[in-house]
């Protein structure tokens, strides 16, 4: 199920300038670099406070690089928000954490895509890195598939939920160039 919802400016990197917001990001499969100016006051009012309110929905708790939930997860996580370089995941502030949840855990994702240059995916599968540039990356366990690409002022975001048995995951980024260059991270349930 996709929705979208918010508003978010902003991919990559950020740099503020004179009352100037630089975003930039970079689309590795092409080797093309794309930046957009967006006035600073704009961005401040128009990015994250729809974000926030849905990252503060999450219940797992933070130790270091590790997020751990209890059996009735509600995971929010980010993709490329302003001051998280690009690719990434962001879980609890934390880049890429490893998530810890009990086995028979109810897991219930929200992915955010917050990159108004194009689409992300958060999909969960047994495959370990290294990934390729263009992954192959089945059998994907639970995801969301390509999630909506930003647009007209719109952040999107998908949810799934997932019944994890033990065992050794990653959660992914399938668009070409995504997994390759870092956007990934671990999970394990125990």
């Amino acid at each position: 199920m996709q929705n979208y919802e918010g508003v978010v400016a902003g991919a990559g990197r950020m740099r503020v300038t004179k009352g100037v917001a630089i975003v930039m990001g970079t689309v590795l499969t092409m080797g093309v670099a794309a930046a957009a100016v967006v006035p600073t006051s704009a961005f401040k009012k128009a990015s994250l406070p729809q974000v926030k309110a849905m990252l503060g929905k999450d219940n797992g708790k933070v130790s270091g690089k590790t997020v751990t939930y209890g059996k009735n997860a509600n995971v929010v996580v980010a993709a490329v928000l302003p001051g998280f370089p690009f690719p990434s995941f962001e879980i609890h502030h934390v880049k890429n954490p490893t998530l810890d949840f009990p086995a028979g855990a109810t897991v219930k994702v929200t992915f955010i895509n917050t990159n108004k240059g194009f689409g992300h995916s958060f999909d969960i599968t047994k495959k370990g890195p290294p990934f390729a540039v263009i992954p192959q990356i089945a059998p994907i366990q639970a995801g969301t598939g390509f999630s909506p690409v930003p647009a007209a002022g719109k952040f999107g975001y998908a949810t799934f939920t997932w019944h994890p048995a033990a065992g050794t995951y990653y959660y992914v980024c399938q668009i070409p160039g995504h997994a390759a260059t870092g956007m990934f991270g671990k999970i394990v349930v125990k």
